[in-house]
């Protein structure tokens, strides 16, 4: 990392922290979206459409460069669309009838690192994840949920088709782009 970058601890739901953090550098949002938080709303619905599961306290930052405040860019996806399952059981939970091994059990399953208070013992759900933040930011949430409802699947299978076929599966694209599907329609019926 360059030196004049250097991560800092804030609390994103800090009252001044709107305030004090700019949206990360060189971003331009989506139109209606003017604060951190309300990206980071972005970063959550990211999360429960992926399924990323490693949004922990350690992959959400800001960043300091000449005395200003940034939220980082969203980093650390690695464990989203069933990356770490093998193609046979990809292939198994795509095919199967058995409703507790399907691909909608599996992203059912899918669990955030964040939690809804402190003291919890159990982490959210991504999808829930977003929930909280859609209950404290509903017009940020609606935006995000707007432009997901523009990516078609079309548009997702044109970026998994450009992965060489050495880096990507024709099983693990099709069992991807069901864990889109299915966490596009969940998360689009939460649209008021």
């Amino acid at each position: 990392m360059p030196e004049q970058f250097q991560i800092i601890d804030v609390p994103l739901d800090a009252p001044e922290a709107d305030a004090l953090v700019n949206l990360p550098i060189n971003w331009k949002p989506p139109e209606g979206i003017s604060h951190p938080t309300e990206t980071f709303v972005g970063y959550l619905l990211l999360d429960a459409w992926i399924g990323n599961s490693d949004r922990h306290h350690e992959n959400w930052a800001f960043m300091s460069l000449e005395e200003k405040i940034y939220l980082a860019p969203t980093y650390d996806h690695a464990s989203c669309l069933g990356r770490n399952e093998s193609d046979s059981k990809r292939k198994s939970r795509l095919i199967t009838k058995d409703a507790g091994f399907s691909v909608q059990a599996y992203v059912e399953k899918c669990n955030s690192a964040l939690y809804a208070r402190v003291g919890d013992q159990k982490t959210l759900k991504t999808f829930n994840a977003f929930c909280e933040a859609q209950k404290r930011y509903p017009d940020a949430a609606r935006i995000w949920l707007n432009n997901l409802a523009r990516v078609s699947s079309n548009d997702t299978l044109e970026l998994f088709e450009r992965i060489p076929s050495n880096r990507i599966s024709q099983t693990a694209i099709e069992f991807a782009q069901k864990i889109l599907e299915l966490n596009q329609s969940k998360l689009l019926d939460t649209l008021l």
